[in-house]
């Protein structure tokens, strides 16, 4: 069990008055019931531009520029004092022009419902191109459409985007007679996707945390995506991570109105303190429904239309770190049922309840957050300043319960208060907005402790009267604890023993020197291991050798190393050693080596299944075999649920078909997903360059390449400089831990491929391999390997059909028509005959695509295609 902590936040926001004007709420019933008012009249000459928008002081406290305390040392109206030198992007996040998020949902918009103008289109593609998280996508904006095109599916009710009076693009409906998936809803969802996305990617960039490495994701904005059956079906949260290589995770939507972001924070905090996930990312979009919600005041009052930026935010919650505030679950409020909803009830429910089981006093509490509206939105409209009036609630508390005297009620306003600077979007105020400045302040030692306090609305739906509230406390991280000394109980503390790895001296192209130097930088570089030489170094050296009988003769070469192997096998045998490193190493067939390497898009590790070797004789054989060994070996390193995918070569969908039989007879198999738009987990060369998967399978052939690609790339090819060699020898028959480097080897590599041995030892290698052939075995890995051989000898076609074929034998690959969007589901095809099912249709010239449906796994088409492809499927024998 582990304390989660919070790692990481970001904030965003999105200056959006041409959305305000059109899609905010009180301006459209506006327009709708009254379009010739005054206040729509008035309202252009309200809207701020983007560079009044950044240095508004409560946004560049959003972002982070400015501290909640340096806001309130400043005049108000804060619109009247801008902050100089404001910046775009600031400790959190950036602020992003409207032009380039209307960009933006074009980007995110996986159905073909954004269209954009061609010239803005064009501009936008040269804009994004030099935005450090949007340049590898801005591509993707595609050349645009001409005005003609864009009226046209205007009078088909697409929703317009418009520019002042620019129409820049429009939204089209995703259904003629569906009203949840009309043009106007689905605008608001890609807003809320879009500036999600913008936020998760800020996290990314701001705290360096690995997109591969989040594994949930909760989203709790205050919005709903589905359709007429069901219309809050959901998941934002999946869409989201999607759009920002969160290839590893999955997630759900989480909804209560404005406290919807700390029912959040405890979902997260709860499943890491459980164990089912170590890192959590919990983030919302924001809408354009809540844009200018109080500009009808604003605008009868001289003031400008405040409410024109949009929200967006991304917390990391992980295991404990021992630095990181940790979130108290055992310090959380909740308004019950029966709490009952005056003011004070609620507070009491939130605030002293959890405090009261802890321990804690309402002044033990340093910081407050709760809802962070900023008042100069609020106040134009007789709402009042909200913080201030949570914050002189509690003190009224403390007053009441004789912590404070009544005189000290303003002291502790200030003092436990923050001004409000968060826009008026229900779920982005509540709560959240502080959680970035107090966990700095928290880690800095400038405070304790912190209560985040989210309360919500819930008669807004019209389905109960009850309010809704929750609170968590967060808290300075006491450290990591002393760890007990190695040794007996009350004895003397030892040191723990080191781990023996062995090295031979004789076989590389480089010479025997560049190995001595290998050997020499891991012991600097990893004083947890021993390194031990077999062989005579040339030279003098530190390191202790284990002498083998010298040939001085060229001829002698091949018979120095053989000599130099049996010394290192008797050493392993013995114990003496727990692994070794060498080259040219008889393995036996069944055995193939797991190799490790650096990826070089993101310097993301990754395990190739296999290098070298035969783990069978049958190619499709030996990558599932290779499979089951490459896991065995991430386990070693410590991964609890690695990755899998197969590269798309000869074989593969056969082998692909295997695992995932045996994943559903039971063998704990987790699939990668490529970074394709398809998925899937069949890998391609981009999958390889960014390191998707923890385990690659592939061929050995395949494998050597790729390791020599990968680790020799930048030198010419003649001298390795990166990674961590071909890998140990896994198979039934290999009982000892050997790890091969190649002749081409240099000192970097032979000293990874030391530490990747000790690894192997340490890990429990042997161990896992037993363990992991067993459950393969288990899940039926002979009788499916069997069934194939039998299946391929009776077609008279050796096994391993071309990739892309379906396994028919010698077949020409099908390539797949124009793709369209697909999002008709033909359900009752067998898993293992999905992909043949597609290359079927294919062939007739439909484009199709294997997916995931709420009955199971299905084939999806174009909607026009649907009847076609039902008879193609249907003569074929693929469904009934």
């Amino acid at each position: 069990m582990t304390e989660p902590v919070i790692r990481g936040v970001s904030y965003c926001l999105i200056h959006a008055p041409n959305l305000l004007v059109h899609y905010g709420t009180t301006p459209a019933m506006e327009r709708r019931m009254h379009p010739d008012s005054a206040y729509l009249a008035r309202l252009p000459q309200h809207l701020r531009s983007y560079a009044d928008a950044l240095a508004y002081p409560p946004n560049q406290t959003y972002l982070g520029r400015l501290r909640p305390d340096e806001l309130a040392r400043i005049p108000r109206p804060w619109y009247e004092h801008p902050v100089e030198g404001a910046e775009r992007e600031a400790r959190y996040g950036e602020m992003m022009p409207e032009d380039e998020f209307l960009a933006l949902l074009r980007l995110v918009d996986t159905f073909d419902l954004v269209h954009l103008e061609a010239g803005f289109a064009a501009a936008m593609a040269e804009r994004l191109a030099a935005h450090p998280l949007w340049a590898a996508d801005a591509a993707r904006l595609g050349p645009g459409k001409d005005l003609t095109e864009l009226r046209r599916l205007l009078e088909e009710h697409a929703a317009p985007l418009y520019l002042g009076d620019r129409l820049v693009g429009v939204v089209r409906r995703a259904h003629e007679q569906d009203e949840t998936l009309s043009s106007h809803v689905m605008l608001e969802n890609l807003v809320t996707k879009a500036s999600a996305v913008l936020g998760l990617k800020h996290l990314f960039a701001k705290t360096g945390v690995n997109p591969e490495d989040v594994e949930y994701i909760i989203e709790c904005s205050e919005e709903a995506c589905g359709d007429m059956n069901q219309r809050g079906g959901g998941n934002f949260a999946k869409a989201i991570g999607e759009m920002a290589g969160c290839v590893n995770a999955t997630g759900s939507d989480t909804r209560s109105f404005c406290a919807g972001p700390t029912h959040a924070l405890i979902e997260a905090a709860a499943l890491i303190r459980a164990g089912v996930y170590r890192h959590v990312v919990v983030l919302a979009g924001g809408t354009p429904a809540k844009l200018g919600l109080n500009s009808r005041d604003h605008v009868a009052k001289g003031l400008p239309a405040l409410e024109d930026v949009i929200g967006a935010f991304a917390i990391h919650l992980s295991a404990d770190d021992y630095v990181s505030p940790r979130v108290r679950l055992d310090v959380v409020g909740r308004h019950k049922i029966g709490s009952g909803s005056s003011p004070q009830a609620v507070m009491e429910a939130l605030v002293t309840e959890p405090l009261d089981r802890a321990g804690l006093k309402l002044t033990d509490v340093d910081r407050y957050g709760v809802e962070m509206q900023n008042p100069e939105l609020t106040e134009p409209a007789g709402a009042g300043d909200v913080p201030q009036s949570n914050y002189k609630l509690i003190a009224a508390l403390a007053v009441k319960r004789g912590e404070i005297g009544r005189a000290e009620l303003p002291a502790f306003v200030a003092a436990h208060g923050m001004p409000g600077f968060a826009p008026t979007q229900g779920h982005i105020p509540s709560g959240v907005p502080v959680i970035g400045p107090v966990r700095e302040a928290i880690m800095a030692g400038e405070i304790q402790r912190a209560m985040i306090i989210g309360k919500g609305s819930l008669f807004l739906g019209r389905m109960t009267n009850l309010f809704d509230g929750v609170s968590v406390l967060l808290e300075r991280n006491p450290g990591k604890p002393a760890e007990e000394p190695v040794g007996a109980p009350g004895g003397p503390a030892r040191q723990p023993a080191r781990t023996a790895v062995g090295i031979t001296l004789h076989g590389s192209e480089l010479g025997e020197e560049e190995v001595l130097r290998g050997a020499e930088q891991a012991q600097r570089q990893w004083p947890d291991l021993e390194v031990v030489l077999i062989g005579t170094p040339g030279r003098p050296t530190a390191l202790r050798h284990v002498d083998v009988p010298a040939c001085d003769e060229p001829s002698c070469a091949t018979a120095a190393l053989t000599a130099e192997h049996r010394v290192m096998e008797r050493l392993l045998a013995s114990g003496e050693l727990a692994a070794a490193v060498t080259l040219h190493y008889p393995f036996p067939i069944g055995v193939a080596t797991v190799g490790r390497v650096v990826t070089p898009a993101r310097g993301r590790e990754m395990l190739i299944a296999c290098t070298t070797g035969t783990a069978a004789a049958d190619r499709v054989e030996a990558m599932v075999r290779s499979a089951v060994y490459g896991i065995a070996v991430a386990r070693a390193l410590g991964l609890s649920e690695p990755t899998v995918g197969v590269l798309n070569v000869e074989g593969a969908p056969q082998a692909e078909r295997i695992l995932e039989e045996m994943r559903q007879a039971g063998y704990p198999l987790r699939w990668a997903a490529s970074r394709r738009a398809d998925g899937g987990s069949l890998m391609r060369g981009n999958d390889v360059l960014t390191g998707e998967p923890d385990v690659l399978v592939t061929d050995s052939l395949t494998g050597n390449l790729l390791m020599k690609l990968l680790s020799a790339g930048a030198t010419g090819g003649s001298y390795e400089a990166t990674g961590y060699g071909y890998g140990p020898g896994v198979g039934p028959a290999q009982q000892q831990i050997v790890h091969i480097i190649s002749r081409a080897s240099g000192a970097p590599v032979i000293a990874g491929a030391i530490r990747y041995a000790g690894d192997m030892a340490r890990g429990g290698l042997l161990q896992w391999k037993s363990a992991e052939c067993a459950a393969a075995q288990a899940a039926g890995l002979d009788r499916l390997l069997a069934a194939r051989h039998a299946a391929a000898g009776r077609a008279g076609a050796p096994p391993g059909g071309a990739a892309g074929t379906g396994g028919q034998g010698g077949a020409a690959p099908v390539s797949p028509p124009p793709a369209k969007v697909a999002t008709a589901e033909i359900p009752g095809v067998e898993i293992l005959q999905l992909e043949e099912a597609v290359t079927c249709l294919w062939a007739k010239g439909i484009y199709a695509r294997s997916g995931m449906g709420c009955t199971g796994p299905v084939v999806l088409v174009a909607d026009e295609d649907l009847d076609a492809a039902r008879a193609a499927l249907r003569e074929a024998g693929f469904i009934g």
